[in-house]
Formats: structure tokens, C-alpha cells, sequence
């Protein structure tokens, strides 16, 4: 009975447990595809809720010529009112910074070192939420497309 009850409990929770975190609800769970800049290949982007939706993760792949040649993971968590983020990527770069996901249009900015090595730079980027996906501003390059794919 008592774990019937977990179970039920289980089920009907909320995939996000952090109201910080509500405004990725229409990523979770799902995948979204961009293409990289020229068109040389793809950007693929997988949203879950992890530690019973205390976190948001999202997984990236870069394929180019059908081949992964880059991957990246970004952790997406609250802190206080706040929301904070961890990235980390295939080459050894890390980065870090805050999210401000209170509108449509969601902004991020930190700082990121792109390899293990490389020297730590300043970065900004903004997300717009659209229908089936969401498009991407960054310093430095057009926006950039995704839509959902799975």
C-alpha cells in the first residue's frame, strides 16, 4: 500500500519542483534541432528535469558531415529568486552565469572559456520563446532557430 501511494505521489508531481524553473516547462522533455551558421551542420538541444525537477539539464551535440564534433551539457538551477547555470563542454571549457527567464525572452549572461585552456570571456545570449521551439540571439551571430524534433 505504502508503495502504491509513493508511486501515485510520484506520478502526479510537477516535472519541475522550482518555480524558478516553470518557465522551461515547454522544453522539458523534448528535443530541438538548429542549424549551425552556413548551414555545415546541426546543433541538437535535450531538455529534462533532473533530481525530481530540482534542476533542468540540457544536453547538446554538434554534428557536422554527420559526425558529433562537439557536446555540451548546461545545468540549470535556482538559486534564492534567482536562476543560475553550469556549462560544460567535450573540449574542457566550463562557463557560468545567471538566466533571467521572466519574460518570453529569456537572457543569459556569464562568462565561458571555451576549452580547458582558453581565456575566460564575457558572454550574452537571449532566447525567444516560439511556437514547437525557441530562437537564439547571441553576441556576435544572427539569431539562430530551433524547433522541436522529437
Amino acid at each position: 500500500m505504502i508503495a502504491t501511494l509513493i508511486l501515485l505521489a510520484a506520478a502526479a508531481a510537477s516535472p519541475i519542483a522550482q518555480p524558478q524553473l516553470v518557465s522551461f516547462a515547454p522544453l522539458v522533455g523534448h528535443c530541438f534541432v538548429g542549424a549551425l551558421p552556413g548551414n555545415e551542420g546541426t546543433d541538437r538541444h535535450c531538455f529534462e528535469s533532473v533530481y525530481g525537477g530540482q534542476h533542468i539539464r540540457d544536453r547538446h551535440v554538434v554534428t557536422v558531415g554527420g559526425r558529433e564534433v562537439y557536446a555540451g551539457e548546461s545545468l540549470y538551477s535556482a538559486k534564492g529568486a534567482d536562476v543560475i547555470f553550469t556549462y560544460w563542454n567535450s573540449l574542457g571549457g566550463l562557463g557560468t552565469g545567471e538566466a533571467d527567464l521572466r519574460t518570453d525572452r529569456w537572457k543569459f549572461s556569464g562568462t565561458i572559456h571555451a576549452t580547458a585552456d582558453a581565456t575566460e570571456q564575457p558572454m550574452t545570449a537571449t532566447w525567444t520563446v516560439v511556437p514547437d521551439g525557441y530562437e537564439v540571439s547571441a553576441e556576435g551571430g544572427g539569431p539562430r532557430l530551433f524547433k522541436r524534433a522529437d
